[in-house]
C-alpha cells in the first residue's frame, strides 16, 4: 500500500510538470487485442465495444488529450474517432501492449478482473512509471474477488448479500441459490438454482472450486457509477440493469443511466462508505446492488469502467472522462455542481444471433 500511495504522489508530481498534449493509451481488454489468441466470448466483446468506443469519443473530445489505443485487427473499428491513433493488434498482444504504455503519459485501463488480469496490466502500467488512470492493484484484488468484497464492506457496516463457498455450512431455508465465480466479470456462468442440492450439484460437475453461492435476493437489480479519489466518492449516475434469465443462466441486457433517483441522499451515503472501506479505489467505479423493500443490498463491486459509463455524457451533459482526468489536479471533480441528469438508456447484445 505504501508504494501504491507513493506512485500516486508521483503521478500528481509528473502531472503538474507536463508538457501539452498529454498522450493517453485507452485500453480495453477484449476489442483491444486482449483475446488474440482465443475467441472472444460474445458478450463481453460486445459490452467491451461499447465501453471502448464511449471511453475513446470522450477522450478525444478533452482538448490538449491525445488519444492512443490498441484493437483487435480481427473485429470492424466501428465508430473510432478519426483522431484517435488506433494500432491494429495481430498476434499475442504484450508488445503492442508494452509499446503503448512506454510511449504515452497516462494509461486508462478496462480490462476484467477474473485471472487477476487488471491488477497484472495496472501493476506493469506502476512498473513502466506511467500515470495510472485508475484504481490501485491493492483495491482491484479486493474487488476482484466476491468473498473478499463482501467481507471487506460487511466489516464497514455495509449491506451485503451472504456468500458461501461450497465448503460452507449452508442454510437449508433457502428457495433459490445463486452460483457464480469468485473471480468472475459481469453475468458470465452466473447462475440460479432451485435449491441448494442442485447448485452444488452442478458445482461438482463443472470440477471447479472457484465459485460462490449466494441466496437469490428479489428486487430490482441497480448500479451506481462512481468517480473516487483518495477514499472519497462521487455518485455520478443511479441505474437500473435489465437481466434475462435463460436456461437458468443470467445475461445481461443493459442499463438505464440515471432512471433513479437519490432522493434521501442514501446511494451518496452508501459510495462515500464503499470508498472509505476500499481506499485505493480511483476514476470510475461501478457498484451493484440489489434494491429490495427493505432496501439496498450490495453484490459486488467494480473498480474500473462498467457498461452504464457509456451512456454518462448524454445523461450528465459534460464529460466524464474529463472529470476522471481532473481528479490528478485535485480539482473541484468531486464537489462538482449537481447534474441535472437525464435518463439515457444503455443496450447491449447478451447473444450471438446469426
Amino acid at each position: 500500500m505504501k508504494f501504491e500511495v507513493a506512485w500516486h504522489l508521483l503521478y500528481l508530481t509528473k502531472f503538474k510538470k507536463m508538457v501539452s498534449p498529454l498522450k493517453v493509451y485507452a485500453f480495453e481488454y477484449t476489442s483491444g487485442g486482449g483475446l488474440t489468441d482465443q475467441k472472444i466470448p460474445y458478450p463481453l466483446m460486445h459490452q467491451g465495444e461499447v465501453m471502448h468506443r464511449a471511453l475513446l469519443a470522450d477522450l478525444s473530445a478533452i482538448p490538449d488529450v491525445k488519444v492512443i489505443t490498441t484493437h483487435d485487427s480481427r473485429l470492424p473499428m466501428l465508430g473510432l474517432p478519426q483522431s484517435a491513433l488506433v494500432i491494429p493488434v495481430h498476434g499475442k498482444f504484450a508488445q503492442h501492449f508494452n509499446d503503448c504504455v512506454q510511449a504515452a503519459d497516462a494509461v486508462w485501463l478496462v480490462a476484467p478482473e477474473f485471472g487477476g488480469i487488471l491488477e497484472s496490466l495496472s501493476r506493469k502500467v506502476l512498473r513502466r512509471k506511467r500515470i495510472l488512470l485508475g484504481s490501485r492493484p491493492g483495491a482491484i484484488r479486493v474487488a476482484s474477488s466476491k468473498l473478499l468484497t463482501v467481507r471487506t464492506l460487511a466489516n464497514a457496516g455495509i449491506p451485503v448479500v451472504d456468500t458461501y463457498t461450497p465448503k460452507d455450512a449452508l442454510p437449508g431455508k433457502i428457495e433459490a441459490w445463486v452460483v457464480k465465480p469468485d473471480k468472475g466479470a459481469g453475468c458470465i456462468n452466473t447462475r440460479i438454482f432451485s435449491g441448494v442440492r442442485k447448485a452444488l450439484a452442478w458445482i461438482e460437475t463443472n470440477g471447479d472450486d472457484g465459485y460462490v453461492l449466494q441466496p437469490f435476493i428479489s428486487g430490482q437489480p441497480c448500479s451506481l457509477t462512481l468517480i473516487c479519489c483518495d477514499g472519497l466518492a462521487r455518485v455520478l449516475s443511479c441505474n437500473e440493469q435489465r437481466i434475462a434469465v435463460l436456461d437458468n443462466q443470467f445475461h445481461f441486457l443493459g442499463s438505464t443511466v440515471n432512471s433513479i433517483t437519490d432522493s434521501t441522499g442514501e446511494f451518496h451515503q452508501l459510495a462515500q462508505k464503499i470508498a472509505t472501506a476500499i481506499p485505493g479505489l480511483w476514476g470510475y467505479v461501478g457498484v451493484d446492488f440489489i434494491l429490495t423493500e427493505k432496501g439496498i443490498v450490495v453484490l459486488e463491486v467494480n473498480p474500473r469502467m462498467t457498461t452504464s459509463c457509456a451512456g454518462l455524457h448524454a445523461s450528465l451533459g459534460c464529460n466524464p472522462a474529463e472529470l476522471v482526468l481532473g481528479l490528478l489536479q485535485r480539482s473541484a471533480s468531486l464537489s462538482h455542481p449537481a447534474f441535472k441528469a437525464v435518463t439515457v438508456s444503455v443496450d447491449v447484445r447478451a447473444f450471438d444471433v446469426l
